[in-house]
């Protein structure tokens, strides 16, 4: 059996429900007329409260019969004196056509008209003509808000569905949006440079040759491959074999190619080792590196540890990596876009560097992000699955 959400708020309902009326009947001092009432609402309020505490789906169709039974219990002990408590039968006959996603609803109204019936049968007034007619009705009205009930689930789960299906394809047509975005940005980069190469060779078969037209075209396919280099890096690093890579002597080989004017201060932990392709992962921590030297005024701050990181199949091994720099940060208004494809602030720039580094780490499992400083300036935080972390499926 299949239980709907709904069926945990009735269950809170069902024993607010016991209370109400026992403070209720109280207050109206219907539980000294009729001291049955206080015993069976108390049994039933502390069957709800221990369903309550201790859920198990496989007692649902339980839960909806012992309602039954208790408004039954209700029904029989203030007969002739309270009749409207039979319409709390309504209650658990509505919710459990609701929250029981089966035929065997119906099972439920049947019950409760075999249970009416049987208070009218104990207190000895089932043959009279007035009180069939009244189980009769009830029985009607049981089975209506049934199927009303049945035909309310059913639609639900329709608008669910028609819900879900909205919501994939707003995800698919954000995929497509995203390739249209970036397609038109590649274009865009392939055509300056082509156009630089076109005029150069238009010269050169108007016979007018000089260095400057090689030196154009020389600089202008450089680009063109490069940037073909690196869109291809950006579009599969997830493909690529993966081997040990000592991240320890990676970062300081990194830091050793981009140490300039601006000093750099290192605090790199020994022995540190990830699962990745060597080729890429040194791509994107070089161009996180990269990025912090030339956002920098003066100085450039590199960590490199392992924690214990709380995930979903349990604490493991992580290694996080923080690159931080002095200098302007990052403008809350560009944040969310640093890391798409072609996206640049930097007059020269592709726009592909960070987010390169963004698709590589997150290709091999790990995960950036990009904030403020504590010295003024950027901070991108790495963290990756270290290569001592156990194999969930090894682990078990």
């Amino acid at each position: 059996m299949a239980l709907s959400p709904v069926y945990n708020y009735y269950k809170i309902g069902r024993f607010i429900f016991a209370l109400a009326l026992l403070v209720s009947f109280q207050i109206a001092g219907l539980l000294h007329a009729l001291p049955g009432l206080f015993y069976i609402i108390t049994i039933y309020g502390f069957i709800a409260l221990v369903r309550l505490v201790i859920a198990h789906e496989a007692m649902g169709y339980f839960d909806f019969i012992l309602d039954i039974v208790f408004i039954s219990a209700l029904v029989h002990v203030s007969f002739g004196i309270y009749s409207y408590l039979s319409l709390f039968y309504l209650f658990p006959i509505f919710f459990s056509s609701i929250v029981i996603r089966t035929r065997k609803i119906f099972l439920y109204p049947a019950i409760a008209t075999f249970f009416y019936g049987a208070v009218f049968i104990l207190n000895g007034t089932f043959s009279s003509k007035e009180n069939f007619l009244n189980i009769l009705l009830h029985a009607f009205s049981f089975f209506i808000i049934s199927f009303a009930g049945n035909n309310l689930n059913e639609k639900l789960e329709t608008q669910d569905k028609y819900i879900k299906s909205l919501e994939e394809e707003r995800i698919k047509m954000q995929g497509y949006e995203r390739l249209y975005r970036v397609s038109a940005d590649l274009a865009h980069e392939l055509r300056n440079p082509l156009a630089s190469i076109s005029a150069a060779v238009q010269f050169l078969k108007e016979g007018k040759s000089s260095k400057d037209l090689v030196e154009i075209l020389d600089t202008e396919t450089t680009r063109l491959t490069q940037l073909v280099h690196d869109f291809l890096m950006f579009a599969r690093p997830s493909d690529a074999p993966r081997e040990e890579v000592d991240l320890s002597d990676m970062v300081r080989i990194i830091i050793e190619r981009n140490r300039t004017c601006k000093a750099i201060s290192a605090d790199i932990e020994e022995g540190i080792s990830i699962a990745a392709n060597r080729m890429f992962i040194e791509v994107a921590l070089t161009n996180i590196v990269k990025n912090a030297r030339e956002a920098a005024d003066s100085n450039i701050f590199v960590a490199l540890k392992s924690k214990t990181e709380d995930i979903a199949i349990g604490t493991h091994e992580a290694v996080v990596m923080e690159v931080e720099d002095d200098g302007k940060g990052i403008d809350e208004s560009i944040k969310d876009r640093i890391f798409e494809p072609f996206f640049t602030t930097k007059q020269n720039g592709t726009g592909l560097g960070l987010a390169i580094a963004y698709r590589v780490i997150t290709g091999f499992g790990g995960y950036i992000v990009a904030g403020k400083s504590s010295h003024g300036g950027a901070k991108f935080t790495i963290v990756m699955p270290s290569e001592n972390r156990q194999n969930p499926k090894e682990g078990r």
